[in-house]
């Protein structure tokens, strides 16, 4: 037997490099299947210990709450069990990828835990600070700048929304901003080396940084030609992948859906209680939903293969160029042993389509029930009216009642002489071309300055006072009444309590803040009224924090942050939700609320996600990559 295998580890002839990745693509599919269930044990186990330490006690860590996080004995905790997470990420989805390609251009035998026990090996090689580096340019940097190795825990980081918008609008920062994105894409592009040398020639990272360096620049022409080529060839794969499995069941089903009736509901419990039969048009819409749904289940699965496959060809086309720069290329390639087995790898997908029937049918039947969504997500304008008025002006609470918006959100600080007025910046230069803050000007002051027109409208507008803005809300729309500046503390707590007493506007506000204390400190004293906090970053049950509404950025408002607070009796709210695909996806998700400066874009949105078929329905909301 031994023998056996060792005639089979020996090739039989060299190849083309296009016939290795040919011979190479089934054992690269299986590889990545593999490598995945790897993951699940170490990756589920870190996450929940991180949860858990983050939830001690019944806390919860957000960036509303980040300060006395800091200063605990959970953080050194979590930083090091969050390092580990990203070294089973690192070792698994790049570390072993590595090895894996090093080995099938070798004409090497290349098993799973191999490669990841090699992987795991190599990780001592990263602890010192230029690895440690290494590690924190994979995970954070590179994801920003789209130029190197990243893995899937952080692909999707990203500045949040409301950062970028002050960024966007200053422009020493947007320049500063861009220099520095620009100096990371070069940083990367020199650095795509570093990971082979230290991995497959034992290099120390600050040696290996110097020798990926020499190589692209020795290299530069032919490498930025290998590579703009095949990222284009690989882009292209992905684009006609996802149009022709896309297009097809569009094509073939979308007809038919459009002849069926839309919103259509089914009670399957119910039918099954009662034992009565369904109708023909109900077992016309069960069995088109359940062809639908094994149409979209196929289609996301095949382009998850898609797209695994294209990254595994740059990565081993990566690990051929450095053979190349490095001396060690070759014309030709040893052979794949054991290519019988090919067969097997691609028979797999047959289990796997009959496991998509068999979920499709569960779908189809309980339709209502998982894709149906309450009723529609309610819309809160952003700075009183959001981009149909001046903001944070009256005329932007008029267009956000004209609209039937649920809610308008605005910003209060207090004057020089402790009145309350209405700005989001901490000065009033960007609106009013005056550079100084509220707490340096007496309300008289402010009361002559005027807003400058956010809307394209060419109007103007006075600052106003927290007292105006509830006279115009009073009954007719609610009022998000966000604690902002540095004279957000206790005593404007109390302050805007009393304000809104008087004014007999309890049930038509809210009092939010990013400050947690500050929002404590009023769902403690003041449990009548309704408050929340916002937050762009968390860990552990949100639902925990001392509040009615949990407001999240974008990126935070995951289902499971969702259902944490729906659990709770608390109401989500996403912000600030501007782009058509944040508000396709926020606008058919659980959410409560959206905050949004683009209230007409999202009314037109609303409409179009009412009149979609089941189809579309289910290419919206069914995501496997």
């Amino acid at each position: 037997m031994m023998g056996r295998e060792k005639k089979e580890d020996v090739p039989q002839r060299e190849i083309s490099f296009g016939r290795l990745i040919f011979e190479s693509l089934p054992e690269m599919w299986s590889f990545q299947l593999l490598f995945a269930l790897v993951m699940v044990v170490p990756v589920v186990l870190l996450s929940n210990l991180i949860n858990m330490v983050a939830g001690a006690g019944g806390e919860v860590v957000t960036t509303a709450n980040i300060k006395s996080f800091l200063f605990s004995w959970r953080f050194p905790v979590i930083l090091l069990l969050g390092l580990l997470l990203v070294i089973v990420f690192l070792v698994v989805e790049l570390f072993a990828q590595i090895y894996l390609t090093d080995n099938i251009l070798r004409g090497q035998r290349a098993g799973v835990f191999g490669c990841v026990g090699s992987g795991t090996r190599a990780v001592k090689r990263f602890m010192n600070p230029g690895g440690l580096k290494i590690i924190l340019f994979i995970f954070i940097i590179v994801p920003l700048c789209g130029v190197g190795f990243t893995i899937s825990l952080s692909e999707s980081f990203y500045v949040p929304n409301f950062i970028m918008e002050v960024v966007l609008k200053t422009p020493v920062l947007l320049v500063g901003y861009i220099a520095l994105i620009l100096l990371f894409i070069w940083i990367g592009f020199r650095s795509l080396f570093v990971l082979h040398a230290i991995l497959l020639d034992g290099m120390k990272p600050a040696e290996a940084r110097k020798y990926s360096a020499r190589l692209v620049k020795e290299n530069l022409g032919s490498f930025l030609k290998r590579l703009i080529w095949n990222v284009l060839v690989v882009i292209l794969i992905i684009t006609l992948a996802y149009y022709l499995l896309s297009h097809i069941p569009g094509w073939v089903l979308g007809g038919i859906g459009e002849e069926l009736p839309k919103n259509y509901r089914i009670d399957f419990q119910q039918y099954l209680a009662s034992g009565t039969d369904f109708s023909e048009l109900e077992k016309d819409i069960t069995t088109y939903r359940v062809i639908a749904i094994f149409a979209v289940l196929v289609q996301k699965y095949l382009m998850s293969v898609v797209v695994l496959l294209c990254g595994a060809y740059l990565m081993m086309r990566l690990n051929q160029w450095y053979m190349d720069y490095s001396g060690k290329g070759r014309e030709l390639w040893p052979e794949r042993p054991r290519k019988k087995r090919y067969l097997w790898r691609l028979l797999m997908f047959i289990p796997i389509f009959v496991l998509i029937g068999i979920v499709s049918v569960f779908l189809g039947l309980h339709y209502d029930y998982i894709f149906t969504r309450p009723d529609d997500v309610k819309l809160v304008a952003h700075r009183a009216g959001g981009n149909m008025a001046p903001e944070n002006s009256i005329e932007g609470l008029e267009k956000a009642i004209e609209h039937g918006c649920y809610a308008c959100e605005i910003d209060v600080q207090r004057t020089k002489d402790g009145y309350y007025i209405i700005n989001h910046d901490n000065d009033f230069k960007r609106l009013t071309g005056v550079d100084k803050t509220p707490g340096e000007m007496t309300l008289a002051e402010i009361k002559e300055l005027r807003i400058k027109d956010t809307s394209g409208q060419g109007q103007d507008a006075p600052v106003p006072t927290l007292e105006e803005m509830l006279d115009v809300i009073k009954g007719r729309v609610k009022l998000f009444v966000e604690l902002k500046g540095v004279s957000a503390d206790k005593q404007m707590v109390d302050d805007v309590v009393k304000i809104i007493r008087d004014h007999d506007c309890l049930e038509d506000t809210a009092l939010i803040s990013l400050d947690y204390d500050i929002i404590n400190y009023a769902e403690t004293n003041y449990p009548e009224f309704e408050t929340g906090t916002l937050f762009f970053a968390s860990l552990g049950d949100v639902s925990r924090l001392n509040c009615d509404l949990l407001i999240m950025e974008e990126e935070t408002a995951t289902d499971t942050n969702i259902n944490f607070i729906h659990d709770a009796g608390k109401q989500a709210i996403v912000w600030t939700v501007n782009t058509e695909p944040g508000m396709y996806h926020f606008l058919d998700s659980w959410a409560d609320a959206i905050i949004t400066d683009e209230v007409p874009l999202a009314e037109e949105v609303q409409k179009e996600l009412d009149n979609r078929t089941d189809l579309e329905v289910l290419e919206d909301q069914i995501s496997i990559y």
